[in-house]
């Protein structure tokens, strides 16, 4: 949990929680900006997991909020990056939008690409790079379990890795294994545009900025997967761009 400690000690700047949404694959917490990340939820046998002070998340402010991304509870954890995220103040002059999986692509050409979660351009990667390995934690088919991540991981090239990452407090797991030259990208609506990231090693995060409020939160109260979300842009920040600047 260093990274998210590390994350939320970051924010200078609290703000009241202005509306917060929870959707079947969303979660939007508008504060001082708004953010969004994934809804991740772990079912029980008779149930789900209950969110502590549910029906009261609107009187935290969203630093409090941000608390529960500390919580073992995947729900808690989502809400918690929704409202960091709402936090974390980007300067729009070091964001592009250049496609994240074609940077994938392109750096893995006949290299070995390590990949965290189910993404777009998987087939293009595969077709480009030398060997490409997919890690889950509940794998089916020839993806890699886990557990192999030790073993696997250093002979990665490019290394692409969810920011669901973050809710599912697997990251700290990874990024020890990471070989040291390797080009890491976090990616993901739910990735924290925060240059602290680049201090462990990614060279790039790939998230969203919300644009317009009011249709993002129409389409996640809607059950929106990804690409029917409206008011998120796709955008991607550079270590070597902002340390520029």
């Amino acid at each position: 949990m260093e990274i998210i400690r590390e994350l939320i000690d970051s924010i200078r700047e609290d703000a009241p929680v202005r509306d917060i949404l929870i959707g079947a694959h969303w979660t939007a917490v508008r504060s001082r900006f708004c953010g969004m990340a994934s809804t991740v939820m772990n079912i029980k046998p008779h149930g789900e997991e209950c969110v502590t002070d549910a029906g009261e998340l609107n009187r935290k402010s969203a630093l409090q909020l941000a608390q529960y991304l500390l919580s073992k509870n995947v729900l808690e954890a989502s809400i918690g990056l929704a409202a960091l995220n709402s936090l974390v103040e980007v300067k729009t002059d070091t964001l592009t939008d250049i496609n994240a999986f074609r940077i994938v692509a392109q750096k893995g050409v006949n290299k070995h690409v390590a990949i965290f979660g189910h993404f777009p351009y998987l087939t293009e990667i595969k077709k480009m790079a030398r060997r490409v390995t997919v890690f889950e934690l509940n794998p089916v088919g020839d993806e890699v379990p886990f557990e192999q991540v030790p073993v696997v991981l250093p002979d990665a090239d490019v290394v692409a890795i969810t920011s669901n990452s973050i809710i599912n407090h697997t990251l700290d797991s990874i990024l020890p294994h990471l070989r040291k030259n390797a080009f890491s990208i976090l990616v993901g609506p739910s990735t924290p545009l925060s240059p602290l990231l680049f201090n462990y090693g990614f060279d790039m995060l790939a998230g969203v900025r919300i644009e317009d409020e009011v249709a993002l939160f129409r389409a996640i109260g809607q059950a929106a997967i990804f690409r029917q979300v409206r008011g998120a842009k796709l955008v991607t920040l550079a270590a070597e761009l902002f340390n520029e600047t």
